[in-house]
């Protein structure tokens, strides 16, 4: 049982994410403005400004939706849709075309995929995967919505200008992309960055960066491993069986 856990959470922990950088697609939405209409003087606008994050985090509860990344050189991006929502436990499709490079010659197939309730949303993933429309040796990846619990403040820091900003979220949880395993309960380190004006949340795009229970789970197999590999051998049981197998 002990190998069986260990070769999981191995197989977990190599898990790379081919199109990791497409699938932490921008979700934000640029705030409404207002002018004061008793003026005609222009204002000026806050300047916006980028922040990257890295913080610990709790999963909370998954959000029945999947994000996939997947190589095609089929340029009917309608067509592949309709395979999608044909997969058993898809509601909804929201794709999109993306290009590695200007001159490839294939396309990043990128998808919001909403569940319905009682889809298992690996099951689906992997469905999706399967389909003809998709060359999986170039790589396939797919990651789950999730909410999360953060902290009360964190850290942000703008490469520009090379500063540091300590920052509260407007809300006590958030919402991220997660590796398939995750569950609820699990401790997290999540990365991510954030555009801001003034106070205003621009956009804010989140994701998992490693499953912390799950490494210290692998990190307790190892040690296991290692030692049962020094455990020293019991000579005396070994002559004592070759000595009964020559008398038999």
């Amino acid at each position: 049982m002990v190998k069986g856990l260990g070769i999981f959470i191995l197989v977990v922990m190599a898990f790379s994410m081919i199109a990791g950088a497409f699938l932490m697609a921008d979700r934000g939405s640029n705030p409404d403005q207002t002018t004061d209409p008793n003026t005609n003087l222009p204002e000026p606008n806050a300047t916006v400004f980028s922040y990257s994050m890295s913080f610990d985090a709790n999963a909370v509860k998954d959000l029945s939706s999947i994000r996939v990344g997947a190589i095609t050189s089929v340029l009917d991006k309608a067509s592949i849709d309709a395979k999608v929502l044909k997969v058993d436990g898809v509601s909804k499709v929201s794709s999109q075309f993306k290009k590695t490079t200007p001159d490839a010659n294939d396309w990043v197939y990128l998808a919001d995929v909403a569940l319905k309730k009682t889809a298992d949303a690996q099951s689906v993933a992997s469905a999706i995967g399967d389909l003809n429309v998709f060359d999986k040796n170039q790589g396939f990846d797919a990651m789950k919505l999730i909410t999360i619990s953060v902290p009360s403040s964190i850290m942000l820091h703008n490469v520009d200008l090379n500063i540091d900003r300590n920052y509260s979220f407007p809300s006590t949880t958030l919402s991220t992309l997660a590796q398939m395993s995750t569950t609820a309960g699990d401790e997290l380190l999540v990365s991510g960055s954030i555009q801001l004006q003034g106070s205003a949340v621009i956009s804010l795009n989140l994701i998992e960066e490693q499953n912390l229970t799950k490494q210290k789970l692998y990190e307790e197999f190892l040690r296991q491993m290692q030692i049962d590999q020094n455990k020293p051998i019991d000579t005396n049981a070994s002559n004592n069986d070759l000595n009964t197998q020559s008398v038999n």
